[in-house]
């Protein structure tokens, strides 16, 4: 192996390196590291063109790459490479992938397609599990991975979606992947287990089958990130075929034997009626054969003496019906987002409740290293990319926007591989920033610019505590929230957005008390879709002070707001964490006439017409 010395310049990027996610934090590091001793590993590169492309090493590049950017070290930087001169498109990838994986962890999805493309191209499992150094059931998972749909493998490197929930959505058809990530933007929360029960749910496990599995003739899918083998039956009505085959056989079977055979098959086998048979005793057997396939057999049972009129009634056990909480999951979400912008936007205007807030965050901020980072509420991340976003939020992103190009933050770009930013806001508390320029600019600052440089840090960071609960109690937001006066009908009016997550009788009483009633007349000729749509148009015209429209009219609509948007929140109920995807569903399903599950945009689809 010959090492030569080239400039930086005359070193390319090569376009099919397997890694495509880079963590910034670690690239920090790295050119830290080889600014303070020099590069200590050496480049693999391969001649392309007049350039010299690299084989291994990217990491290595880009960070060096960084320090020409910042005038650290010299454009022409002398580089020690390895020229391999006989390397094919394949032998340079199965390199790059192997090196890298070797060196550090690749993303998973770059893992994923990586080990997929060495696959393609011919190599067999074992031989990619042996070179990258891990097992074959890894090998096979991330190939699995490979497999996700487009939009699915997007949000994975973007860590909008968990791992996690991506090894699960492998269970999917692209069309099914697609359809639950529309859900999870929609606001719906789903953990792995949740998106395996939807997916695979209602097909019954193979582990339940009681016949022979070659007497099966469909197709199986097997969740290779499962902790045990959880393989299922893709053909339902076979698998409920062959099973009460073999419940009948071995009822059959039994039969010879015992003093009687019962097949049960309710969701709730009644064995309080049963006992154990003595020694002096013929026992029978029962069969709980129940609808999700599962078989359970007793033997040596006798029955009890129970009156056919009480076992009658106690032949099942309802549980009673769980209670429909007044808000769910997601519209917790969004409520909590609205209030804590509103607050916010509220303390740019208090200076000194600011600063006592900035002075029990920062209190609460110290760890043992002796350093504080302000993270920005995910408040201001909610409303990112809506349409009609809080005008709340455009006041802050507006004010963002002048303290970046006040500060000379406008060109601090971020690399192609880092997730770009989602508004002004997100500039301002970025970790990446040169912290003497910064200085050199706040040093000019006047003690008024200063305060409110410092009261705005605070209030991006300042917010409800959890997001996804309803805030009732005497917690530090609610207190600040009423010192400031804060009054959400000033930041917020009722939409769409809203409506449509509500049942159709909680429409009813939201027409009532804002008074829309008067003016929609009767609420049964609605679909929900169209009380929602007539509702937030009927807010809309009254919080732009339509002349036309009574004044006492205006002033109760102006008046009306939910008790959960208050400081605390009042609430009869609230949503558990593992009720919020089905909560959601029944908001969206319950008592919509028109038996839509998907809340109908105004003026689509109505055969009605809606007064407004």
């Amino acid at each position: 192996m010959t090492i030569q010395t080239i400039p930086l310049t005359k070193i390319t990027a090569a376009e099919g390196n397997p890694r495509r996610s880079m963590d910034s934090a670690a690239l920090e590091g790295l050119a830290a590291s080889i600014l303070s001793d020099g590069l200590l590993q050496n480049l693999v590169v391969r001649k392309k063109g007049r350039k010299l492309e690299i084989v291994s090493g990217e990491r290595r590049y880009r960070a060096l790459s960084l320090l020409v950017e910042r005038g650290d070290i010299a454009k022409d930087y002398p580089v020690p490479v390895e020229v391999r001169g006989d390397l094919s498109e394949a032998d340079a990838l199965r390199l790059a992938t192997v090196e890298n994986i070797q060196r550090e962890q690749l993303a998973p999805m770059d893992e994923a397609e990586a080990f997929a493309t060495l696959l393609g191209s011919g190599a067999s499992l074992e031989d990619v599990a042996a070179k990258a150094g891990v097992s074959v059931l890894t090998v096979k998972r991330r190939v699995a991975l490979a497999s996700l749909c487009d939009e699915v493998k997007v949000l994975v490197r973007d860590g909008e979606i968990s791992l996690g929930a991506a090894e699960a959505l492998t269970l999917g058809t692209h069309d099914q992947q697609r359809a639950l990530i529309e859900r999870l933007e929609q606001g719906y929360h789903y953990d792995s287990d949740d998106l395996r029960h939807l997916l695979t749910g209602e097909k019954p496990a193979v582990s339940l089958a009681i016949f022979p599995l070659e007497q099966y003739e469909g197709t199986f899918t097997a969740d290779l990130f499962a902790d045990d083998d959880n393989t299922v039956f893709d053909d339902v009505e076979q698998f409920f075929t062959l099973q009460e085959a073999a419940v009948a056989a071995l009822a059959k079977h039994h039969g010879e034997t015992a003093a009687f055979v019962e097949v049960l098959t309710e969701s709730y086998a009644p064995w309080w009626q049963y006992r154990e048979a003595e020694e002096d005793e013929q026992g029978g057997v029962v069969i709980h054969f129940k609808p999700s396939g599962r078989v359970e057999v007793r033997e040596g049972l006798v029955r009890r003496d129970v009156s056919p009129s009480v076992a009658e009634e106690t032949a099942d056990a309802p549980t009673a019906p769980k209670e429909r909480p007044e808000y769910s999951g997601p519209v917790i979400r969004m409520m909590s987002a609205h209030k804590s912008l509103a607050v916010m936007e509220t303390l740019l205007a208090n200076p000194r409740k600011a600063k006592e807030v900035a002075v029990i965050s920062l209190l609460n901020g110290f760890d043992w290293t002796g350093r504080v980072r302000l993270d920005a509420h995910p408040a201001l991340g909610y409303f990112v990319g809506e349409d009609n976003q809080p005008t709340s939020y455009t006041a802050l992103e507006r004010e963002a926007e002048d303290m970046v190009t006040a500060l000379g933050m406008t060109d601090n770009r971020r690399p192609s591989y880092v997730r770009p930013v989602r508004g002004a806001w997100e500039t301002l508390l970025a970790e990446v920033k040169n912290p003497t320029a910064l200085y050199e600019v706040v040093q000019g600052y006047s003690d008024e610019e200063l305060d409110q440089l410092h009261l705005f840090l605070t209030a991006l960071t300042f917010g409800q505590g959890n997001m996804d609960a309803l805030d009732t109690g005497d917690s530090l937001f609610n207190r600040v929230a009423a010192d400031l006066d804060v009054s959400m009908r000033n930041h917020w009016t009722p939409d769409e957005a809203f409506l449509t997550r509500r049942r159709k009788d909680q429409l009813e009483a939201i027409a009532k008390e804002g008074g829309a009633v008067t003016r929609l007349g009767r609420m049964k000729d609605y679909s929900k879709s169209q009380l929602a749509a007539a509702l937030a148009r009927h807010f809309q015209r009254c919080v732009e002070d339509d002349a036309t429209l009574p004044e006492e009219l205006r002033k109760r609509a102006n008046a009306w707001l939910p008790d959960a948007m208050r400081f605390p929140a009042v609430t009869e109920g609230a949503d558990l964490p593992w009720q919020e995807g089905e909560a959601e569903a029944d908001d969206v399903n319950a008592d919509d006439t028109d038996g839509d599950p998907t809340p109908a945009v105004s003026g689509e689809g109505d055969t009605t017409q809606v007064a407004a």
